[in-house]
């Protein structure tokens, strides 16, 4: 059979409501695009890249990308393309679609000058061979709330203010920029994104949604954190409801627990489930009974592709000091190379190529999973992951890339 000739082209406005529905014909979902989300998506494209991929008269796969300046450890940000809605139709797998869609983000992503490439994967098996790691994972948690009980004195100095979406919208979005800095990987929310939680745009049928939230001060009035969350299902005599952890971000410790308290203190509910959550959460550790929280659906999250190392790695900041040659494979062609890479004592991050033997060897995915901080390259390189050419060179390495996280936020899908 002849290889297709697999052409993808831009997506006009008016072609939205057919790019759409191929999108949710491949993710399964249920229904059809409605006006509202096709109005929403007509908003987006004035800062996001829709893409239609076609072999012959037959739309059969999609994605869609945006430019974004990614948190990177040191606090600093990374030029980013943010890659989504990546999709092909069933009757066209296996014939280099994907591929085609991938290949085609990638040179988007060095057109644009990005150092980074970032999506989330819809399934674990397809990125890595495009270049792609892992770079963080998410947890869901599970809280009992007549256990969940913090020590004395530990919400000192907080008000808490029980108020809804709309409210918070108007202080969230600058609470998160600044917290967002503490967590590498924090995709940046658009007012947009903002408008679509928080219910300003809400989709069909949900004008009558109640909202409810909760918004944190300290002391001196100053807005240190936001919690919105839903009533999952329904008390009875008999049973409780529960709680439906949308979002919470907390700018400080006390403000953290206080949001936690009062989910747990609400009536007529006993127990608070928050999906994608970062692994590093604190909540277990400052529960005075640490068995009210348990952690399920573990897994990975963010997906980070190298497209320029030099730029990748002298935007953020090194944990510890120390010179390694490390030689980047990759077949693709963006990340390959071998780079002299200095930290000196302050942090600062220096990468110059090097005709150097190189000390440690690793490829293009693992460099992304290990980018981000939150995966020590030590495991990676016993897992098979990387190959060390210099006795403790990988250690060294180690050291330089790992970032302890310390924002309280959520991850944000896009």
């Amino acid at each position: 059979m002849a290889t297709p000739v697999i052409d993808i082209g831009p997506v006009g406005t008016d072609e939205l409501q057919a790019w759409a529905a191929l999108a949710h014909r491949a993710f399964l979902v249920p229904h059809r695009p409605t006006a509202a989300r096709l109005d929403l998506l007509r908003k987006a494209s004035a800062d996001q890249r829709f893409r239609v991929a076609r072999i012959g008269d037959v739309a059969c796969g999609t994605y869609r990308t945006w430019d974004a300046d990614l948190p990177v450890p040191g606090g600093g940000t990374a030029k980013t393309l943010a890659i989504t809605s990546v999709s092909v139709l069933a009757s066209h797998r296996r014939r280099g679609v994907a591929t085609a869609l991938m290949v085609s983000s990638l040179a988007e992503a060095r057109e644009q000058g990005a150092a980074l490439g970032y999506l989330i994967a819809s399934e674990g098996g397809i990125y890595g061979r495009f270049g792609f790691g892992p770079a963080s994972e998410t947890v869901h948690l599970t809280v009992s709330s007549p256990r969940l009980r913090f020590g004395a004195g530990l919400t000192e100095g907080i008000e808490l203010e029980a108020t809804d979406d709309l409210a918070v919208r108007l202080v969230a979005p600058e609470l998160y920029r600044q917290v967002a800095a503490g967590l590498p990987g924090a995709l940046p929310r658009s007012g947009l994104w903002w408008d679509m939680s928080c219910g300003v745009l809400p989709e069909a049928g949900e004008e009558s949604l109640d909202r409810p939230a909760v918004i944190a001060r300290d002391a001196q009035g100053a807005v240190v954190g936001t919690a919105s969350y839903r009533i999952k299902g329904d008390w009875t005599l008999c049973t409780q409801a529960g709680i439906d952890l949308l979002d919470l971000t907390a700018a400080t410790p006390a403000a953290y627990r206080a949001l936690w308290q009062y989910l747990a203190d609400l009536d007529l509910t006993d127990r608070i489930v928050a999906a994608d959550r970062p692994v590093h959460e604190p909540l277990t550790w400052m529960a005075t009974d640490r068995r009210a929280v348990s952690e399920t659906n573990r897994t990975d999250f963010q997906w980070v592709r190298v497209v320029d190392v030099p730029a990748a790695l002298t935007a953020r900041r090194a944990q510890a000091p120390g010179r390694v040659v490390v030689e980047v494979t990759d077949p693709a062609g963006y990340s390959a190379g071998r780079w002299e890479v200095d930290a000196d004592e302050n942090g600062e991050v220096g990468v110059t190529a090097s005709t150097r033997t190189a000390d440690v060897t690793l490829p293009a995915a693992t460099l992304g999973s290990v980018y981000l901080g939150q995966n020590p390259l030590t495991r990676l390189y016993s897992a098979g992951l990387a190959d060390e050419h210099r006795a403790g060179a990988v250690r060294r390495l180690d050291a330089m890339l790992a970032w302890t996280p310390t924002a309280m936020v959520g991850h944000t899908w896009f």
